[in-house]
């Protein structure tokens, strides 16, 4: 970890933090975001996203393997997955031996955390993720 990493304990607790991949002309190709209470040796990977003409290159493993190793020994779970979610953190329990369950435990001050975000946060709709084109995803304009 380096000095200018956000989680090294200068944080509180469940600070949500993001480690991003770029491509060629910086552009964003793929992001792991995650709460870690360092104290607790806990921590949730809150999503994970590859852009689609990036996908099955190994870079979703690579963003998971990167949070790993910048947290050793730490306890993880995931929030709710869809059915490749569900296989993706199979594979990767089954390749590192460390356990991804979704919904997992959590410490208290990640519970705490995430209970008063709930409480303070209006609902919004979800944002759509532009893609490489700079379009929403989706079919390309006729």
């Amino acid at each position: 970890m380096g000095a200018n990493d956000p989680t090294a304990g200068r944080w509180a607790p469940g600070t949500p933090v993001e480690i991003v991949l770029h491509g060629p002309g910086d552009r964003l190709v793929g992001r792991l975001r995650f709460s870690v209470c360092g104290p607790c040796r806990t921590g949730r990977i809150l999503d994970i996203w590859v852009s689609e003409p990036w996908q099955h290159r190994g870079l979703g493993r690579e963003l998971v393997l990167t949070l790993f190793a910048r947290h050793p020994g730490h306890h993880w779970s995931t929030t709710s997955q869809t059915g490749a979610g569900r296989a993706f953190f199979t594979a990767m329990t089954e390749e590192t031996a460390v356990s991804l369950p979704h919904g997992g435990p959590l410490c208290p001050h990640l519970r705490r955390r995430l209970r008063r975000l709930g409480r303070c946060l209006p609902a919004l709709p979800s944002p759509r993720i532009r893609g490489l084109s700079g379009r929403p995803n989706g079919p390309a304009p006729r």
